[in-house]
């Protein structure tokens, strides 16, 4: 059940804050608030143990996703339980709104916003909290374009990305070579072959130098697929009736949320399909933790790989899982949450 409701408002340089009640900080926070930015308004929701002095800020996948949807699933208790979880909807997504032309659609747009966040967390929370960003997936592009500008990253204690998008470009040709390579093996073992050998002929069709935005789709969609074929990924644990409650009759509830941000304009999705960050990721020099599944389809391991070695900080850790695909967070939460405490146990 949802507490409070407060409403932040960023005006010019200044933030102007409105509170039914003053900040609540302690071991079992359920907060929300709206932080504004420009035209749009957009809610964020705080969970877990504030007295902890540590707020781990979780950029959504997508585009078009929401930030309750991390909020499901054991690893998102157990962070919980250890640290504060902001899970915030962007601009033009889950339950934001606003007046927004398609120009105000942008990455650059959504980076301000993260620092507006970023900062008002900081100013209602108290300027000695940590703040961590964990990007996954379309969130790792996003978090990525808010840790190379600026000295934005300063602002932050650690920079965790999981399994992020930070190279579109990269990601399309790994996924082409993982379908080829990985889909070869698995023909000639004899398993699922009549899923994979259209998998395959599609990747040989391509040239990898002129991925269209309607390819990139096609391959996103057999990068999912493909997470139901192989034997190596450990299946989620089901749902249970508590989260089944939550999903379904929680008032912040992700299935509500999931319905306003699906509308993205095509000019920004294509625009997101250009972005790449890899060149800029030396200006990095925070802590920095990657967390990737070693067949995940959607934003290859290959990208882990080329961020550990371009990252500039001294303090950078690459953690691949054996058994994970897209969300190492569902197939293996327990190694998962722990490599993010340790991490943050470290720089926090």
């Amino acid at each position: 059940m949802i507490k409070r409701i407060v409403l932040l408002t960023l005006l010019v340089s200044s933030v102007i804050i409105s509170c039914k009640k003053e900040a609540n900080v302690n071991q079992n926070m359920e907060e929300t608030f709206y932080v504004r930015n420009g035209n749009t308004d957009m809610p964020a929701f705080v969970y877990g143990n504030g007295a902890s002095n540590v707020f781990i800020l979780v950029l959504h996948g997508g585009p078009g996703g929401n930030g309750l949807e991390y909020r499901a699933g054991s690893y998102a208790k157990k962070l919980e339980e250890k640290y504060a979880m902001v899970y915030w909807d962007q601009r033009h997504q889950g339950n934001s709104h606003g007046h927004l032309k398609e120009d105000d659609i942008t990455i650059d747009a959504m980076v301000e916003d993260t620092h507006v966040l970023i900062k008002t967390l900081k100013k209602r929370y108290g300027n000695s909290i940590s703040v961590f960003l964990l990007g996954h997936s379309w969130g790792g592009t996003l978090g990525s374009a808010y840790m190379v500008k600026n000295d934005y990253q300063h602002e932050l204690a650690g920079w965790i990305e999981v399994d992020g998008a930070h190279d579109i470009p990269l990601l399309n040709i790994e996924v082409v070579k993982m379908i080829k390579t990985i889909g070869a093996e698995e023909v000639a073992a004899g398993r699922n072959v009549a899923e994979w050998e259209p998998m395959i002929t599609y990747a040989n069709s391509l040239d990898t130098a002129n991925i269209t935005f309607e390819q990139t789709g096609e391959l996103n969609g057999y990068g999912h697929k493909i997470e139901n074929l192989l034997a190596e990924i450990t299946t989620p644990a089901p749902m249970d009736q508590g989260l089944m409650d939550y999903f379904f009759t929680s008032p912040g509830n992700p299935i509500q949320s999931s319905f306003a941000g699906v509308f993205l304009p095509e000019s920004f999705q294509k625009s997101v399909e250009k972005a790449t960050y890899t060149d800029e990721l030396s200006k990095i020099t925070i802590p920095t933790l990657l967390q990737w599944g070693k067949y995940d389809f959607v934003v290859p391991p290959a990208l882990g790989y080329s961020a550990f070695s371009k990252i500039g900080s001294a303090n950078k850790y690459l953690k691949i899982y054996e058994h994970s695909a897209h969300s190492p967070m569902s197939n293996e939460p327990e190694l998962f949450v722990n490599d993010i405490i340790e991490f943050i146990e470290l720089y926090k």
